[in-house]
């Protein structure tokens, strides 16, 4: 790692020391140096930007203590380094001391794949060994919106973390502070556009769409946050995060609010007991980018293994990190290895590794990338293929009581390696259904003008009348009559476009009681079925259509089932074994 010295004509140079990396955890004394073999450092956490390196970092000879450097100095050599970490070096560095840093770009000879590949898996120790992991969220600008934020960010917290009893003494004191906390953000945010476009310049800092930055801050035994010449302690830093997602007053984006949730938990993931597999942790930073498809893994390894220490598993996939190996066997091999979780991750009974991952698979390849991102990769269509990013929420599983496999033999799958080194899954069960017609359903109208909602709908319902008498999906004469619940069709097709409530999310009005839903759907009855009629009586119905059916359509089977399934699914797709609910749930078909 860089020692890096300051010198009088503004150039960067360090002396590079090899250090034993310290398990802080195991609390071994630090006293020994030269017993330990150890060297006190901090961790940088940045990014590198464009892939262009303007600037110099000379590395002196270990032996010229005295060294003066300057360009014509015999005894240095030179490394080439990006704009924002010559920026970063030169905000960190003191005049009067040595900084002692580990830095990714210094220390990991990145054309050497062998070092690359060791050097990554060690990255969980590197970080946690630091003293403290230096966030650089890059210069600031002109107009100082870095000093601004991170300035109000430290008074914020000063006011959050105020002792209460220094209020008054009595029981009543949450409130005077929530005033003057309400009142301090206000201020910030109000009508100066000066003030929210700094906090907007923040979050639009690329440090935060970083996906090695997620271990970075994990595992750091603290951290500070630097924007040009300011800087803030992570702690401070997380309740200004916290209390700017929890307050309405911002008017921030999707994506900043995606963010500020995000960052405002990061660090306080596993004290709140998480006990999410891998899997679940890959989709919660899905949003967080990296330039090689081979890090949408590697990127999260060490924060799975901290997660869960025991597992002999992730500690076989950290061992075996390899930039050479082609994607599609890194994914694979982790797809593998995730529907074999058994003991190392003890967790619901209900849980069903493998529909987890062939329920990814399908989220994470949109109908019209599928066939081309097959192609790009060689990736099989049952691996999810993390290079892309989530189309659709998972619906999850079924709540015991409604479990579709009971009373079915429980088959196991099976891996096999083909003549080509490919490796395809083999489901051994039985076969319940067919899907005779899948009909799509736009929800982009349904965000709209009420008469669009509307008229999209009705799209929606001629299409799935006209799919009934092409498959003469009616058996009997009876054909508004839907003869697995002896429902109104229309009124099952309603149940269905929403999962059967089942997974209705616990802000949503119809979560709120019981009642909500049957009143609806007495409604629906009354209206004699007119579902586009009352769209604009039932806003939270449109809404929870839009979250519900986002990546998924309406299927019709051959045995007179109405259902939602991914849009990957065509008609012909053979439904078995756990993948089938007749409960009107989610379909997921495989290769």
């Amino acid at each position: 790692m860089p020692t890096c010295d300051s010198q009088a004509d503004g150039s960067l140079s360090c002396r590079l020391v090899e250090t034993k990396i310290v398990d802080r955890s195991l609390n071994i004394s630090l006293h020994n140096k030269r017993e330990q073999a150890h060297v006190e450092y901090q961790a940088l956490s940045y990014t590198w930007g464009l892939p262009v390196f303007p600037h110099s970092l000379y590395v002196l000879n270990n032996s010229d203590d005295n060294d003066t450097l300057n360009s014509s100095n015999s005894s240095s050599s030179e490394i080439r380094i990006t704009e924002n970490l010559c920026a970063a070096l030169h905000s960190l560095r003191k005049q009067t001391e040595t900084l002692v840093l580990w830095v990714d770009a210094v220390c990991i000879d990145q054309s050497n794949i062998v070092e690359r590949n060791s050097q990554v898996a060690n990255f969980p120790k590197t970080y946690a060994g630091a003293t403290s992991v230096l966030v650089w969220l890059g210069p600031d600008d002109v107009l100082n919106h870095g000093k601004l934020c991170l300035n109000f960010f430290t008074k914020l917290a000063a006011l959050i973390i105020e002792d209460p009893k220094s209020e008054s003494g009595n029981d009543q004191k949450s409130w005077r502070k929530r005033f003057r906390i309400n009142q301090a953000v206000s201020a910030f945010l109000g009508d100066d556009e000066l003030q929210p476009r700094a906090i907007t310049s923040l979050l639009q800092r690329s440090w935060f769409k970083r996906r090695w930055i997620i271990q970075e801050v994990v595992l750091a035994n603290d951290v500070w946050v630097h924007y040009g010449a300011t800087s803030i302690h992570w702690n401070a830093f997380e309740l200004a995060l916290v209390e700017l997602f929890e307050n309405d007053k911002g008017g921030f984006s999707d994506e900043h609010r995606t963010i500020l949730r995000t960052m405002s938990r990061i660090r306080n993931a596993d004290a709140m007991l998480k006990r999410q597999t891998p899997l679940d942790t890959l989709v919660e930073f899905d949003s967080f980018e990296c330039s090689n498809p081979r890090d949408r893994l590697y990127a999260l390894y060490g924060v799975m293994q901290h997660w869960f220490p025991n597992s002999a598993g992730m500690q076989v996939l950290v061992e075996n990190i390899n930039y050479g190996l082609p994607i599609r066997d890194i994914f694979t091999d982790f797809a593998i290895l995730m529907m074999r979780l058994k003991d190392d991750f003890p967790l619901d009974s209900n849980y069903n590794s493998t529909t987890h991952v062939l329920q990814l698979a399908a989220a994470m390849r949109p109908a019209l990338q599928r066939e081309v991102a097959s192609q790009n990769t060689g990736i099989p269509s049952w691996v999810p293929d993390w290079t892309g990013t989530m189309h659709h929420k998972p619906l999850y599983h079924s709540p015991e009581n409604s479990d579709a496999s009971r009373g079915i033999p429980k088959q196991h799958f099976q891996i096999m390696n083909l003549k080509n080194n490919s490796r395809a899954l083999v489901a051994v069960g039985l076969v319940h259904d067919v899907i005779k017609a899948v009909i799509p359903l736009d929800i982009l109208p349904l965000t709209g003008a009420v008469h669009k909602a509307k008229h999209a709908l009705n799209n929606f319902l001629c299409s799935v009348a006209t799919s009934f008498d092409q498959i003469g999906f009616f058996s009997s004469g009876r054909t508004d009559i839907y003869r697995p619940t002896c429902q109104h069709i229309i009124s099952a097709i309603a149940v269905s476009l929403v999962a059967n409530w089942e997974h209705t999310p616990a802000n949503s009005y119809f979560a709120q009681d019981d009642r909500f839903p049957a009143q609806f759907l007495e409604q629906l009855r009354s209206s004699r079925h007119h579902l586009p009629e009352i769209l604009h009586k039932w806003p939270a119905y449109v809404e929870l259509i839009t979250i519900t059916m986002r990546g998924r359509s309406l299927m019709l089977t051959e045995s007179g089932y109405v259902g939602i399934c991914d849009t990957n699914v065509r008609a012909g797709d053979v439904a078995k074994e756990l993948l089938f609910n007749s409960n009107i749930e989610e379909l997921f078909i495989f290769d």
